[in-house]
């Protein structure tokens, strides 16, 4: 158990310097950063929308034939 709490301590640890250093090294400015994360984020959530939308409809449309045939 020590050693998967060891190991799980140690990817924390090892994301976060990560990410620091991605922050302190990176030619772009943070704000150009978190721009650009933002922008990708929305990208994904519209993804993600369109997607759930168009279950959604399959999904009535299938109910729709289940409760007709």
């Amino acid at each position: 158990m020590k050693r998967i709490a060891k190991l799980f301590s140690g990817i924390v640890i090892g994301s976060i310097a990560g990410i620091a250093a991605i922050f302190i090294f990176s030619p772009k400015k943070r704000t150009e950063w978190f721009d650009e994360i933002q922008d990708r984020t929305q990208d994904v959530l519209s993804e993600f929308n369109k997607a759930a939308e168009e279950y959604k409809n399959e999904m009535k449309s299938e109910l729709e034939e289940r409760r007709n045939g």
